[in-house]
């Protein structure tokens, strides 16, 4: 998209309009990287623009966040082909902006975008660290469920805050969570990811009200230990085993912490997560480990007369033989 980028932005002149720059290269559900030039000078005043829409698939968008570090450093440190010159030229990216809406690359929006790395620039060392510890914060917040802009998690309709990572759930998902959640719900409930819809979809796993792990695919699975009584312990268990293919435990990892903080919205909170790349070994007793519920095995009565063991025993010294 190089070479399609080449609008030029006149000294960013004073008279703004609300055009948009590259309306006619990019598209509402396709990211993009693009170099732009914003003055005559080839080797001067280039921007990188990494754009990723809201509506872009889940995969892209998890593809272009772990490649755009990448992008950026190549794109400064070495020198490329300029495509309407036919010349090569050392080009320097001064400024780089994010963006998710087309909206974001007007004038006035690269403005702002200035005016926001000038403010920042103007801060005192203190005032930065006061910065970053709020922005901290923030992301902290939004892995618990919040609908902070730059959460990956669910919102309070099931989407998420800013649609980057969080996927949608299927209407009978919503149902059978919400059927668990009640007190007469059944034990197990299980989810997988729909790749071709990016949708939280249930199980077609068979657990027939048991704990039962396909050991080739990645799971979510709600499950409810009963006590004595009317008392109970909630389990979240996310399995993915060994042979799941990369894209699945790509996706299944990145969601994780999404799903399970779904209880919010059905009025439950989980007393222990667990997860396991071994679904084997999630069982009953594993889980009531987890919880602290194991009793403690008896202690044999001969055992006090039983010596404790020395270990190892030590080698004898090197010597002469005899």
């Amino acid at each position: 998209m190089l070479g399609e980028a080449q609008h030029v932005v006149q000294g960013i002149i004073s008279n703004i309009t609300q055009e948009v720059l590259l309306a006619d290269i990019l598209h509402d559900d396709k990211p993009a990287y693009v170099l732009f030039r914003l003055g005559d000078d080839a080797d001067k005043d280039w921007l990188f623009i990494s754009y990723v829409p809201d509506q872009a698939k889940v995969r892209d968008k998890m593809l272009y966040a772990s490649t755009r570090a990448t992008v950026l450093r190549q794109a400064s440190s070495t020198t490329f082909l300029h495509l309407l010159r036919g010349r090569l030229c050392d080009c320097n990216f001064h400024i780089s902006i994010f963006a998710t809406t087309k909206d974001e690359l007007t004038p006035k929006g690269y403005i702002a975008h200035l005016a926001s790395q000038k403010a920042q620039a103007l801060l005192t060392s203190r005032e930065r660290e006061l910065a970053d510890i709020k922005a901290a914060e923030g992301a902290d917040s939004s892995s618990m469920g919040t609908t902070i802009r730059s959460s990956n998690v669910w919102g309070s309709a099931g989407n998420t805050a800013n649609g980057n990572l969080g996927l949608k759930w299927h209407d009978d998902a919503q149902k059978a969570l919400s059927s668990w959640s009640s007190k007469d719900g059944g034990p197990v409930v299980q989810f997988n990811i729909d790749t071709t819809t990016e949708t939280i979809v249930i199980s077609s796993n068979d657990h027939s009200g048991q704990l039962n792990f396909p050991d080739d695919l990645p799971t979510y699975t709600f499950f409810k230990f009963l006590l004595d009584g009317d008392s109970e312990r909630r389990v979240f268990i996310y399995s993915c085993p060994a042979k799941s293919p990369i894209k699945s435990r790509l996706m299944y990892s990145c969601n994780s912490i999404s799903v399970s903080s779904k209880g919010s919205e059905h009025g439950f909170t989980l007393d222990k997560k667990i997860e396991t790349s071994n679904p084997e070994e999630v069982d009953i007793d594993y889980i009531k480990s987890e919880l602290g519920l194991s009793v403690p095995s008896e202690v044999n009565p001969d055992s006090s007369n039983l010596k404790p063991s020395g270990g190892f025993a030590k080698p004898p010294r090197p010597g002469r033989r005899r």
